[in-house]
């Protein structure tokens, strides 16, 4: 029994491409190039305004555009992100769940303390991502931590950062690759409080 004919794409079957007249081809090159160039910076756009695994998986994209090496973490830990910032240093980036501003009490910081006793080396430094009231426009939320909680991230050697942060160092990238790898750098080297981009 024969398969049935693949249904032709929007653009009709391979061979109409040959049939057309000059630089169709090279429009439809292009037009696939720049929607694959839409679909990628789309990912990063989950930045702003996804939580959980996807938010996990943005984050993740960030470093890699940034030519850092990266992976998810196993088991219990796997909303967290592992970046190796060179052979000695790593980032262990929790990526909270919550659409919640993180207060004391919180479960994001009991993730971030066992991160801390279970998995971190000295040579790491945890951060906490956040992607607070992602529906809300960046500029428009209220604070993403409360400031106990920041107290107490510090204590624990912890920094934090937000999403919409990590969205402006993928764009910085773009522009400036060097300068956004010493910016993750700088991430790494802080011990509390919430990380900022500098203004340019």
């Amino acid at each position: 029994m024969t398969a049935p004919p693949r249904a032709p794409s929007r653009s009709g079957p391979e061979w109409v491409r040959a049939e057309m007249p000059p630089g169709y081809q090279n429009r439809l090159e292009e037009i696939e190039r720049l929607s694959a160039d839409l679909e990628t910076m789309g990912r990063f756009g989950r930045l702003l305004w996804q939580t959980g695994p996807p938010l996990s998986e943005a984050v993740l994209d960030v470093f890699k555009a940034l030519k850092f090496e990266g992976g998810s973490l196993p088991g219990q830990f796997s909303s967290a992100v592992a970046v190796k910032v060179d052979g000695q240093r790593r980032l262990l980036l929790h990526v909270s769940a919550t659409e919640q501003i993180v207060e004391k009490k919180s479960p994001e910081l009991a993730h971030v303390f066992q991160l801390l006793h279970e998995i971190a080396d000295d040579g790491d430094r945890v951060v906490l991502v956040t992607n607070s009231e992602p529906g809300t426009r960046p500029g428009d939320r209220s604070a993403t931590i409360t400031s106990d909680a920041l107290t107490f991230l510090a204590r624990m050697g912890a920094a934090h950062v937000t999403a919409p942060t990590l969205f402006a160092l993928w764009k910085v990238s773009l522009q400036d690759p060097d300068r956004a790898r010493a910016q993750a750098e700088r991430l790494h080297a802080q011990d509390g409080g919430t990380f900022q981009l500098p203004h340019t």
